[in-house]
């Protein structure tokens, strides 16, 4: 059983699973449809444009190809006690200098474990050379507990999917 929930109540419970596991599984797929992961931290605000993250990465040419080919990523946390969190997201590069800065100054701003500084792998900050930032805008989330997840009872929101507002982009 899926329980549709009301998108504040998913998105919230994400970011407190996200946030307390930090380290993500982060897939691409490339232009012949293969999944791609890697471990990435992202870091996820709920605000008045809805529930968005960002990843700071590096920019190689084959995650470049990956997400010009399908702009499309899973966000995929597991912890020890089986409480899992998934975001499926749109993603895209920020090219905007202010922007990039913005969200260099919202890693550091967090307070740890989800908080962290980018300066520690890009010491030249956002404009280093293969310091690389996504967006993240979700438009599935699953999240649940081990409890939840034994029950059949984890929290899903689709875009479109009613609930009461949008958290990323309609698919």
């Amino acid at each position: 059983m899926v329980v549709d929930s009301p998108p504040a109540a998913t998105a919230g419970a994400f970011v407190e699973i996200a946030h307390r596991i930090v380290w993500c599984t982060l897939a691409t797929v490339d232009r012949r449809g293969r999944p791609r992961s890697r471990l990435v931290h992202p870091i996820w605000q709920l605000d008045g444009d809805g529930l968005q993250g960002w990843v700071t990465s590096r920019r190689t040419p084959l995650k470049v190809a990956h997400l010009a080919h399908a702009p499309y990523v899973s966000c995929s946390y597991w912890d020890p006690a089986h409480d899992t969190a998934v975001a499926e997201c749109h993603a895209t590069w920020i090219e905007d200098a202010d922007e990039a800065l913005d969200v260099w100054e919202r890693c550091r701003a967090l307070p740890p474990p989800a908080g962290f500084d980018p300066a520690a792998i890009w010491p030249g900050g956002p404009a280093s050379g293969d310091a690389g930032l996504l967006h993240l805008r979700p438009w599935r989330l699953r999240v649940g507990t081990a409890a939840q997840l034994a029950a059949d009872e984890a929290l899903v929101w689709r875009a479109g999917s009613g609930g009461g507002g949008a958290l990323g982009p309609a698919e």
